[in-house]
């Protein structure tokens, strides 16, 4: 009889992690989708994944503050006795010259992309340790290891995630615990939308798929790499970006192929 597991999912009722939150139920496991705001999405959230595993539910905390990050991490592991996968899904993207920036806006985009990621991997730890079981996924970018104008208080965040990731994930072998990240390119989700209005035409083309992902796309990389089969998987750092780039001038190849069409 397969072993029934916990999972915790922040930023798991919108967008890439509600995918995530519903492709985990879907595999059999109990989620705990935390969340922030937006109300609605975690009804139809917690709607979802109650469908699949009766016993998941959402969870309303500010996990940039570490004290929320114990008292929900506390509440789920009171309730379960255990907590086996934990996704670091949540996050915010913004865009800010360096001359744009202050101190407030510095420390919100670190403390919700950076810190929470830490505060929150320190504690579920904590019950992975006892069961010498877990499996952590940490929301890396694209953006961590390509510099971006406009982008250095996100591309630092991801960077650091990046660093807890490889870190954590020697730190915490010798308990069973798997720790990876997964580095999106650009996913269409509410987040990115406004973006992909705006200039999505041209950066499309950097891309070897010339399509932008979905949630599912990455949901399907998570369930994996939670999942017992992603047991020999841990410190890395998977890109999921359609190719994004990966190799220049992506243009040729599709000039090429519908020349090699065209002659058939």
């Amino acid at each position: 009889m397969k072993e029934i597991r916990v999972a915790v999912v922040t930023g798991g009722t919108r967008g890439m992690g509600q995918a995530i939150s519903v492709e985990l139920a879907r595999r059999g496991n109990i989620v705990c989708a935390v969340y922030r705001s937006h109300e609605e999405s975690a009804k139809e959230t917690q709607k979802k994944i109650q469908e699949l595993v009766p016993e998941s539910d959402v969870y309303k905390a500010d996990i940039s503050k570490e004290e929320e990050v114990k008292f929900v991490i506390g509440e789920i592991g009171k309730k379960f006795g255990r907590i086996d996968i934990l996704v670091n899904n949540a996050g915010i993207f913004d865009f800010r010259f360096i001359d744009e920036m202050d101190a407030p806006y510095l420390d919100r985009v670190l403390d919700t992309n950076f810190k929470s990621q830490f505060y929150m991997l320190q504690n579920a730890a904590e019950y992975m340790k006892k069961n010498k079981y877990g499996r952590i996924a940490n929301a890396s970018s694209i953006s961590g290891h390509f510099a971006d104008c406009g982008l250095v208080a996100y591309a630092a965040s991801k960077a650091g995630v990046d660093m807890l990731t490889k870190i954590s994930s020697a730190e915490l072998g010798p308990y069973n615990i798997t720790v990876n990240a997964y580095a999106p390119g650009i996913i269409h989700t509410d987040m990115t939308d406004a973006m992909i209005q705006e200039r999505g035409d041209e950066q499309v083309k950097d891309l070897c798929l010339r399509r932008f992902g979905t949630g599912e796309d990455v949901a399907a990389l998570v369930g994996f790499l939670t999942s017992p089969e992603g047991g020999y998987v841990t410190g890395e750092i998977i890109g999921i970006d359609g190719g994004m780039f990966k190799v220049q001038n992506t243009y040729l190849a599709y000039e090429h192929a519908k020349k090699q069409e065209g002659q058939k």
